[in-house]
Order: structure tokens, then sequence, then C-alpha cells
């Protein structure tokens, strides 16, 4: 429903503009301090530590959450800093049958990443983590994408058979391919799925190694700047 502290934006700025009593009320503590430049540019900073890609699917959790409590009228003061209790009824409610262990914890980290933009405490403790793992014993079968096949080293044999490896555009693929099978890289953490950043993505200018393991085996080192984890 309509609400003033939550304006229809795009999805990557909720995380700023979406308010809470709470998160008013520091803003003001803190612009007793500090500038308001300062704070907004803090503020922006902190959701600079994940993608934009994850902060776009992080601010699904701010839908669903806001929606949970208009529907059952949680006051605007009790909606940050959530409680425990309050957290696990959302996810009993809106997660639990409904959608995969997955996608539950990434409701609860697009939540804690707002509040941790908010300077709000988290409450994310043992019941939270027992409504969790309960929740995804229920899970439904339809919610979760089944295992895909396995890539073997005959589907690298396939795959460079039909590439042209004069082509420099093919070589760039096959490269890719074999960086991710043999490094176990998720595609994401080679590709560039957004304009360049340097920060998240690796760089033609990138430092390489090269050695020989204790095996025989010689290898080429680099760095990945940005993993899923990391």
């Amino acid at each position: 429903m309509p609400n003033p502290l939550c304006p229809s934006i795009i999805a990557t700025e909720r995380f700023t503009q979406w308010l809470t009593p709470y998160g008013i009320a520091k803003l003001d503590e803190a612009a007793h301090s500090f500038p308001i430049h300062s704070i907004i540019h803090h503020r922006l900073l902190i959701t600079k530590c994940i993608l934009p890609s994850s902060l776009s699917s992080y601010s699904a959790s701010l839908i669903c959450f806001n929606k949970f409590c208009d529907d059952y009228k949680i006051p605007e003061e009790d909606r940050m800093p959530a409680s425990e209790f309050l957290l696990s009824m959302f996810i009993t409610i809106h997660g639990s049958g409904s959608i995969g262990n997955s996608a539950m914890k990434t409701w609860l980290e697009g939540l804690q990443l707002w509040h941790t933009i908010n300077d709000a405490p988290w409450h994310g403790a043992h019941l939270l983590h027992c409504t969790l793992k309960g929740a995804a014993k229920i899970t439904p079968s339809s919610s979760c994408q089944p295992k895909r096949d396995l890539v073997t080293i005959d589907y690298m044999k396939a795959l460079c058979c039909h590439l042209d490896l004069t082509n420099t555009f093919d070589i760039a693929v096959f490269m890719l391919v074999c960086i991710a099978f043999w490094s176990c890289c998720r595609l994401r953490e080679l590709l560039i799925d957004s304009k360049f950043d340097p920060l998240a993505h690796v760089a033609r200018s990138t430092d390489l190694t090269r050695g020989i393991a204790a095996n025989g085996t010689k290898f080429v080192n680099f760095t990945i700047p940005c993993t899923k984890t990391n």
C-alpha cells in the first residue's frame, strides 16, 4: 500500500531512500555531528559493499517484509530494528512452504543490510536460525531447480572441436571455460555482467604469475577481485 516512507523508486535505491522512524532518528542524530552530504555518502558507500546485481536482488526483501508488516498491521516503529520474533514470523508466514532456503536467506541478508545502513541492531540469533532451518525442511520441490549435469572433460573436448582457435573471440571463450573449469570458478566471477568495475571485475592488466606445482603441473595464477562471498 502507498507509504510516504517507502516511495516508488528503482530497486537499488530502496536501501538508502526507504526510511523508518528509527532510521530518521539516526539521521537526525548523526546530523548533529556531521554534514548531511557526508552522512549520505557514508550510506551510499555501504551499499557498494556488494555488487549492483546483488543489491537489486536484495531489494525484493524490503518489499516482501514491508508488505508482510502491512498485512499484519505492524507499526512503523516496530519494523526497525525488527525483533527476532518478527523476523521469525516473517519467514514462517511468507517463506516456509512457498520458497526455497536460498531465497529466504537472501531475504534476511537484504533486511540485515538495510539495518546496517540505518545503523540499527540486527536481532538474528538462535530463534531465527531454528525457524530458517525448519522452514528449509518443508521447502517445496517446485521452488528448487534440479541439479544440472556435470561438466566433464568430454564436454570440454567437444566445445574445443567446435571453436576456431585461430579466432580471437573463440580463443577467449575457450580460455574462460578452461579457467572456470579448472579453478572451480563461478562464471560471474570471470565475466562482466554490467559496467566494468575494477573493484569487482578482472582487468586485462591483472598481474599473472606462472609456476610449477609439486606434482609437476604448470599453472598460471591471477587474483579475482570479487567473489560471491567476498
